[in-house]
C-alpha cells in the first residue's frame, strides 16, 4: 500500500504509538483537530485500532498497526511534522524514525524526548500546552522552520546503534582498566 496521497496538498502531522491513550497524547491529537484549520493541515495517527477510531474526529485519519517497516518508513517521510506529545516516556525510537527520515519533531518536555533534538530538528514544548504545540507545527510547517532534510538526517546518524554501544564498550573497557 502506497500513502503518497494522503497530504491532498495538506501538511501532514504524523504520530506514531502502538497503545494510544492520554500517555502518549491522543487527546493532543483530538484538540489539534479541532484546532488546526482542516484545509491546510491532515492528522494521521499509525498504531490505532477498532476501540481508538472510535475516539477519533472523522477528520484524522487512523492507520491501523503496521509491521512494514518501508510503509512506516513512507509515512515518516511524507509527513511534515511528527508530532510526539508524550507525557511519559525514556527515549522515543519513534523520534529517531522521524528524524532518520528527514522529519522535525515537535515534544513535550518530557523525560528523554527533548535530549534527541536540537534547535534545527525540533522544536520542545511543555507538556500540555496546547498554544506552543500548535504554535511549533505552524512554525515547521508554515514558517519553514527544522526544514533541513539533510541536517536531520545527517543529526539523527548520531544515535547509530553500534556507535553507541562501540562507546560504551570503550567507556566500560577504560574503566575497568583504572
Amino acid at each position: 500500500m502506497s500513502y503518497t496521497n494522503i497530504s491532498d496538498n495538506r501538511y501532514v502531522v504524523l504520530g506514531v504509538a502502538f497503545d494510544w491513550g492520554q500517555r502518549k497524547g491522543l487527546d493532543i491529537f483530538v484538540e489539534l483537530s479541532h484546532r488546526l484549520p482542516k484545509e491546510s493541515y491532515r492528522i494521521v495517527l499509525v498504531g490505532t485500532d477498532d476501540n481508538i477510531d472510535g475516539l477519533l474526529p472523522k477528520d484524522i485519519l487512523s492507520i491501523h498497526r503496521t509491521q512494514n517497516q518501508h510503509q512506516l518508513a513512507e509515512l515518516y517521510t511524507l509527513a511534515d511534522v511528527f508530532l510526539i506529545p508524550t507525557r511519559e516516556e525514556n527515549y522515543p525510537t519513534v523520534n529517531l524514525e522521524s528524524l532518520a527520515c528527514g522529519t522535525p519533531v515537535v515534544t513535550f518536555r518530557t523525560g528523554g524526548s527533548p535530549e534527541m533534538l536540537d534547535d534545527k530538528t525540533g522544536i520542545v514544548v511543555d507538556a500540555n500546552d496546547i498554544e506552543a504545540t500548535e504554535k511549533a507545527i505552524k512554525d515547521i510547517c508554515e514558517k519553514k522552520r527544522c526544514n533541513d532534510e539533510e541536517y536531520i538526517v545527517a543529526y539523527s546518524k548520531k544515535f547509530d546503534m553500534k556507535k553507541r554501544f562501540a562507546e560504551y564498550i570503550e567507556l566500560y573497557a577504560n574503566v575497568l582498566e583504572e
